[in-house]
């Protein structure tokens, strides 16, 4: 039994590991475009993961809980306000934080050990045709740039937030660092994540035009709404565009949509890779259970998209919606939204509801 998975990139290589565990060989295709596999565009990037994520992560040996740096409490700043209108300080952590070169690289070694993965070199214009007439239990596609993508799965909702994410890593004096910030700027959304007691994350999303073109101004934003850090560097800048994605399919026949070939939303929430992690959780119960029955695989990609389709959908519009909201809020000034957010801040059960809505994502 063999599954396929197209894309060398961080869900691929998660399925992975999730599928040799269970016994499954996995054959993965990758292109040899030096862009698409350059992994100094993600040194600075580092992933957000919720509690039920590290827990999964955790039980197939994909991370050690001991690699994560866990946040302990989450503030939130409207423009100019010196307190934060809401705080999120739960019993247990918060989220956890681990740096995207580290958990890959991490994955790599331990899967180049495994004799039940072959990893291939394929140009995709090339290969993927043939490649349905493979006798792949289920074929899965991360990567965007082939052929199977853009012809079975061209139905798709993209809206284009003409915002481009900025992220990079702060060296500074060593403190007690386990508390994460955003701050909802008039330039967008600017989040301090703690990765270590001398190293924090930084994610700037910008929609203004003019600043997006300044690097220099960029850095020098970040160091004035910085409150805790005595700065000693900041890593260059990194950056990419930011849209919202939802295909409208999730299948065809044999083939699987998945990761950021299914979904991408806005990274204020830190909610993407999350997505795609409970994702990978309903497919491998729905795995276990006909491997258990003896049934074929390809019959679990309908039970996929039936469970999977519309809290993606939900969770999707809801970090879209937060977006819009503060943009709006910022740009108008809207005082009396201030005090919404305090009163709401003195409410146990609605500070529940979002950590465990941040923690789990939409349950129908």
């Amino acid at each position: 039994m063999t599954i396929c998975l197209i894309g060398k990139n961080l869900t691929s290589l998660v399925l992975s590991k999730v599928f040799v565990n269970k016994g499954i060989n996995v054959d993965l295709y990758y292109s040899n475009n030096k862009i698409t596999n350059n992994m100094k565009n993600t040194l600075s990037r580092t992933i957000g993961l919720s509690n039920d994520s590290v827990n999964f992560l955790e039980s197939y040996k994909i991370l050690n809980k001991k690699d994560c740096w866990n946040i302990k409490q989450i503030k939130l700043y409207n423009e100019n306000e010196f307190d934060s209108f809401l705080n999120f300080k739960p019993d247990k952590n918060s989220f956890s934080m681990i740096s995207y070169n580290v958990l890959n690289k991490s994955l790599e070694t331990k899967l180049k050990k495994n004799k039940r993965i072959k990893i291939k070199k394929k140009r995709y214009q090339v290969f993927s045709p043939n490649l349905l007439k493979k006798n792949y239990e289920i074929i899965i596609i991360t990567d965007t740039n082939n052929f199977l993508f853009k012809k079975y799965f061209a139905r798709h909702f993209k809206k284009n937030y003409n915002s481009t994410a900025f992220t990079t890593i702060i060296n500074h004096s060593k403190i007690q660092n386990n508390i994460a910030e955003q701050y909802f700027t008039k330039f967008g959304p600017l989040a301090f994540l703690p990765i270590s007691n001398n190293q924090t994350s930084v994610v700037f999303s910008i929609f203004d035009k003019d600043l997006i073109k300044d690097k220099v101004k960029i850095k020098n934003l970040i160091e004035k709404y910085n409150r805790h850090y005595k700065i000693k560097n900041i890593r260059p800048l990194q950056e990419f565009p930011i849209n919202l994605f939802l295909s409208r399919n999730y299948f065809y026949k044999n083939i699987l949509s998945f990761g950021d070939a299914l979904h991408k939303v806005h990274p204020l929430a830190g909610q993407g890779f999350n997505m795609t992690i409970r994702d990978t959780k309903i497919l491998s119960d729905l795995i276990d259970k006909n491997l258990a029955l003896g049934l074929d695989l390809n019959t679990i990609l309908e039970k996929f998209e039936i469970e999977r389709k519309d809290p993606n959908f939900i969770f999707a519009m809801g970090i879209d919606f937060l977006h819009e909201f503060f943009k709006a809020t910022n740009k108008y000034n809207l005082k009396n939204v201030d005090y919404l957010f305090r009163f709401l801040n003195k409410n146990t059960y609605f500070k529940n509801k979002i950590e465990k809505f941040a923690d789990k994502g939409f349950i129908l």
